[in-house]
This record gives C-alpha cells, structure tokens and sequence, in this order.
C-alpha cells in the first residue's frame, strides 16, 4: 500500500531534485586537473608550515633582513656575496645581542633555513596562480567557486605580508626576536589556508547532487557545536604560536604541576599588564595548557555524542578526531618534559596539522550528512 504524502514535502523534494540535477558535477565527474591542483597546494602548504616552524625553532627567521619577492630568489653564490649578507645581519639586534659570537658556516645554515622557507611560499603563489589561470581560462572551475579559489590567492597574498611584517619586527632595534603576537598571526593565517584548501578538496571528492540534497538532513544544532569548537582550536593554535614565539616550552618543564604548583606565582609580573598574555613564558605555556584541557574535554564529548550517529561516515571522522587529540595532548605533555627539542615540537605542530584536517573533516560531514545505503 502506498503510504499518502504531504503536499508540500512532494514539492520540496521535487524543487530539490530539479534543482540538483542542474548544478555542476563534482570534479570527480569534471576535472581530474581541479583536483591535483588543490591537493598539490595541500601538500605544499603543510610543508610549508612544517619548515616555517623549524626556520622558528632553529632560531632562522631573521637571517634575511631584506624581503625581495623577484631578487631575493637567488641566494649568495660568491665569497663575497655571503660576506655582504652577514654583514647585514650583524646589523640587527639578535646578531649583536645574542648571536654575536656565530661563524659564517653557522650563519650559512639560518641563511638556507630562511631561503628555502621563502622559496616554498613562492612555489606555492605560483602553484596557485598557473593552477586557477588554467583552470579559469579551460572553464573547468565548478560553478560559484571561482570567487573562493581566488579569495584563496588573495589571502595567500595578505600571509605573505604577514610574513614579512612578523619579520620586520625583529629588525628595529625593539627586540632580538620576532613579536611572539605578529608571528601568531601568521601560523593561524595559514591554518586558514589549509582549511580552505582541505573543505574543497572533500567538497570536490563528493557527487554534487548528493551534497546538495544532504542539506536537508543538516543537523543545525551539530554544526554550531563544531563552529563553537572550531574557534577554540584557533584559540589554541595561536596559544601554541605564543609558546614557541618566546620559546616558553622551555621552562616549566613538569606536568601536570609547572615548577611544582598547580598555578605559578609568576603569572602577571610583566609590565604594562596586557603583554604578560604574550610575553610571560609562564602566563602564556598556563594558557596553553589549559585550553589543551578544554579541547580534549570538548573533543571527548562531541566523539561520545557521535559515537551512535546514524551517518557512518560522521562516526568515522569523530573517531579520526578523538585519535589525533590524544595523539597531541600525549605529544605537548613529552614535548615539554623534555624541554621541546626541535624533533618533538616539530612533531606537535604535525600532529596538529593533522588534527585541524580532522577537525575539518567532521564539520565538512556533519555539515553535509550524505547519505548511504545500509
């Protein structure tokens, strides 16, 4: 017997078939290129973030005090043109303050740090430019996408500002680093990047008619509880930025006590008030620490909410972040019990890489449930 339906439930079905069935393909279906593309830009960029991060922790970033985005590809060949660079280095306050006494093979070593970070941006905006200019010029970019692969592009070029401007603090004479808040800036503005890149890339691995009709069985109140947390992974992401600007992973180095105390006696002793929050190793690792707390607390409820979700496919991306947060909690408590060599804090900042692709990996499901067959 054929169960009666309602009037209104038969018209939206049918709006949203018709509907569905005139948008565009996903690129499984149109374009293998679109898809090598933005993988392409994917790889490149966590490389990215990854050596960004060992140029920081080698202590790299301001071997090159000058930002030439066309001259400034080609490095010092010559004798005398590494003379001319060091020369320029040991202009600014980290050479005269701190790295006063380094050799030339020493300053060779930040110097090739520092250039290929440069290179790999470059490589990058290259990808990026030859990759859309193709794709555009082909017709092949999905439509109602062209305007968010460029803003892409745009973005890249405000980080590659950001870059130079958390550079450019540590060559006026106020300090003999970067400012710990500038270069927060910058890590955080990458991650951005990467999340874009990623939810195309899941969006694009997906048919487009299926995607669109999941929007129906959208569970609102989900995607505001993932929103909610995806502004607390930022939090903590420029956190661990602060941590590594002042190099705070250092000192304090028990857990779950730091120098013995739950809180430590030293948390606003900077001057003016405000710059305690960037640059009291103390202040800022406590901070860390505790939204490290609140995200493995938040994490832990959303995975035991969807541990039951009837869509396979959100349990699974639940499952994936209850990993990966494990993961990085058991890799900061290490990194800083061991003072944060270069090895482990390289490896707390993949995994979390890997954990904000998780994280966008269930919001990209919850916010669009397709559906399966059981």
């Amino acid at each position: 017997m054929t169960k009666n339906r309602k009037l209104f439930e038969d018209v939206d079905e049918r709006s949203d078939s018709t509907q569905a069935s005139s948008i565009e393909t996903s690129s499984v279906e149109q374009s293998s290129l679109l898809k090598i593309w933005l993988w392409t830009l994917l790889v490149s960029l966590i490389s990215l973030i990854l050596v960004g991060g060992w140029t920081r922790l080698t202590d790299s970033g301001l071997s090159i005090v000058e930002w030439k985005p066309i001259t400034g590809m080609i490095p010092p060949f010559s004798s005398e043109g590494w003379i001319v660079e060091f020369e320029k280095y040991k202009s600014i306050p980290e050479f005269k303050l701190v790295n006063f006494a380094i050799t030339m093979d020493e300053f060779k070593f930040i110097y090739w740090w520092e250039w290929g970070h440069r290179q790999l941006a470059r490589f990058i905006g290259l990808v990026w430019f030859l990759g859309f200019l193709i794709l555009w010029i082909t017709k092949q970019i999905p439509e109602r996408w062209t305007f968010y692969f460029f803003g892409i592009g745009l973005i890249g070029a405000l980080q590659a500002f950001l870059g130079w401007w958390m550079v450019s603090s540590g060559l006026d004479g106020q300090v003999v680093d970067v400012f710990s808040y500038r270069l927060a800036i910058h890590l955080t503005m990458a991650f951005v990047i990467l999340a874009l890149i990623f939810w195309a890339i899941l969006f694009h691995s997906e048919n487009s008619a299926k995607i669109f009709e999941s929007r129906r069985y959208r569970n609102k109140f989900s995607v505001n509880i993932l929103a909610g947390l995806g502004v607390l992974c930022y939090v903590q992401l420029a956190l661990g930025a602060l941590v590594a600007g002042i190099d705070a992973g250092r000192s304090y180095n028990d857990w779950p006590l730091m120098n013995g105390n739950w809180i430590p006696d030293d948390l606003f002793e900077y001057e003016p008030f405000i710059t305690n929050f960037f640059e009291n190793s103390g202040l800022v690792q406590f901070n860390h620490r505790l939204t490290a707390y609140l995200l493995f607390i938040a994490v832990s409820i959303i995975w035991w909410t969807n541990r039951r979700n009837p869509y396979l496919k959100i349990r699974v991306a639940a499952n994936y972040l209850m990993i990966i947060v494990v993961v990085q909690m058991l890799l900061g408590i290490i990194t800083v019990l061991y003072s944060a060599p270069l090895s482990l804090a390289s490896l707390h900042q993949f995994a979390a890489i890997l954990f904000i692709l998780a994280y966008v990996n269930l919001f990209f499901k919850t916010y669009y449930p397709v559906s399966q067959k059981i």
